[in-house]
């Protein structure tokens, strides 16, 4: 039995829009560290070939959807090729496997479970497949950034931004380089996701990632998140809070504005979700709203990051506003591990 945890996170520069599979510009995401999936993955039984079952056991799934998590897991090139990446021995598995999967945090609401579904899923099924490896492998994934980066590229075969769970705090996905830790960040950050509607929504983000394409305005879309990303990395290692404010929200707001404009428009944002970044943004008594960070991924709930030294003030305001507003909470976190390695 192998169980694992995968954290939502959080990308301050978007991605969206692919060309043959792949993310059409770089995006740059903070890990959060107490909101996720837990996936645990045990054998039961011998069986010709390979066989899985699935226990929810009255929780939230993460978006994952089972016929293609499955066709991921049975993908027998994905992990052989990964395997020989890692530098592990591969075998190829046979039984009949049940999995457990469940979130601690809302499904199909723009908090991106889709990506820590897959990432746990990942990690688990490497946990299983290693066998007899798995003490060399947890010293390897534990202490090497690079094999965690290797790790991120058979994720996000599953789910693209999956990649950028397995590591943290702060993650970029470059198109080029691939996935690596952004390191020398000045401050550490609070996120308060505000729940404005908990209902799946309509357009999965599949599907946006082929709409937006449609939208006049995607064809200058990468040269926009390109210059944003080098301003919010910029802006991170400066611990420019006003700078960071104004990119993060624009790179938002940018995103929404490809959903409204593309064939056929569409949009997540529902009236609370302008009414609380507006009431955010516009000067909270005692509070400094022109540090506050506001950005929405595809969805309707606002994430509000704020310096963990902010914490306190932001939370006491968020409990006592009129109409209140349900929250999580949650600061930023190192990535993926391994709950239980079956050991």
């Amino acid at each position: 039995m192998v169980k694992v945890f995968a954290p939502v996170n959080i990308a301050w520069i978007k991605y969206m829009g692919k060309e043959n599979g792949n993310p059409t510009n770089s995006s740059l995401s903070m890990t959060l560290g107490e909101v996720g999936t837990i996936t645990e993955i045990k054998k039961v039984s011998e069986s010709k070939g390979l066989q899985f079952s699935w226990s929810q056991e009255g929780y939230v799934p993460p978006q994952i959807g089972r016929d293609k998590a499955e066709y991921f897991l049975k993908n027998e090139k994905v992990w052989r090729d990964g395997f020989l990446e890692l530098g592990f021995n591969f075998i190829a598995p046979s039984g009949h496997f049940e999995i457990s999967t469940f979130n601690n945090v809302p499904a199909g609401t723009g908090i991106a479970t889709s990506a820590s579904g897959f990432a746990a899923l990942t990690l688990a099924w490497i946990g299983v497949l290693m066998g007899p490896q798995i003490p060399r492998w947890l010293a390897q994934f534990k202490s090497s950034e690079e094999i965690r980066s290797k790790v991120a590229q058979i994720a996000k075969l599953g789910s693209g931004s999956a990649g950028r769970s397995i590591d943290g705090p702060w993650v970029e996905w470059d198109t080029r380089r691939g996935f690596h830790k952004v390191a020398g960040v000045k401050v550490t950050f609070t996120d308060f996701i505000l729940l404005i509607d908990q209902e799946a929504k309509s357009v999965s983000s599949s599907e946006a990632h082929l709409r937006v394409m449609t939208s006049p305005h995607f064809v200058s879309r990468v040269e926009r998140a390109e210059t944003r990303l080098a301003q919010v990395k910029h802006a991170l290692l400066k611990g420019d809070l006003q700078v960071l404010s104004r990119c993060v929200l624009d790179e938002a707001l940018d995103m929404h504005d490809l959903f409204h404009t593309s064939e056929p428009p569409f949009s997540y944002l529902k009236p609370d979700s302008k009414k609380w970044m507006d009431r955010i943004k516009n000067a909270v008594p005692g509070l400094p709203s022109e540090n506050a960070i506001l950005t929405l991924d595809a969805g309707a709930n606002v994430h509000l990051f704020v310096p963990e030294s902010e914490e306190h003030a932001w939370e006491k305001y968020l409990n006592f506003e009129k109409p209140r507003v349900n929250f999580l909470k949650a600061r930023s976190g190192p990535g993926a591990y391994y709950v239980d390695s079956g050991q």
